[in-house]
């Protein structure tokens, strides 16, 4: 017997986005920044216009997946690396997303096991942040071998409140 959450897996097809999917990732992070502010935010979004757009256009050269459900992109997760030399043995996973109609059906791990498939094979290390509050995410990264080393006290703050997060590894064995 197929679990619902495997048989929902099956549905969705995953490939990378590129320049091409820039209507498609500014929309699904228009709603990331809409319904999670405290998550999601870049100082060129704070500004919009040009300078939103420069930066999806740089992240979407890089290396940003893409779930698809009946066609829709229901889910996002990037990777990158830093180009500082000293750095480049590290690698990190950002802009995590999965619209509320894919969740609880693996997409969020399928996104994160396809993006430590390819950071393996040029990193030692990859590392993210995740607020304290967001239980499902953090279950999902510690199934994929992510451990907590550190919190971020107060690392956000919107208004008069303050969200802590935790800062997460997953080293890949030589």
């Amino acid at each position: 017997m197929i679990s619902h959450a495997a048989s929902a897996q099956a549905d969705v097809d995953m490939r990378r986005l590129t320049v091409d999917d820039l209507d498609l990732f500014r929309d699904i992070r228009a709603e990331a920044l809409r319904t999670h502010p405290q998550t999601f935010f870049s100082p060129e979004e704070e500004e919009g216009g040009e300078a939103m757009m420069a930066v999806y256009r740089r992240w979407l050269s890089g290396t940003i997946l893409g779930a698809f459900g009946r066609g829709n992109l229901i889910g996002v997760a990037g990777f990158y690396v830093s180009p500082a030399r000293r750095l480049q043995h590290r690698g990190h996973i950002f802009t995590v997303y999965v619209r509320e109609d894919g969740r609880g059906k693996g997409v969020g791990d399928r996104l994160t096991k396809e993006l430590l498939v390819h950071a393996e094979a040029c990193v030692e290390q990859v590392h993210l942040e995740v607020l304290l509050e967001a239980k499902a995410a953090i279950r999902t990264y510690k199934r994929n071998g992510f451990e907590v080393y550190g919190t971020d006290p107060a690392a956000v703050r919107i208004g008069d409140a303050t969200y802590d997060k935790y800062l997460m590894v997953r080293k890949f064995t030589p």
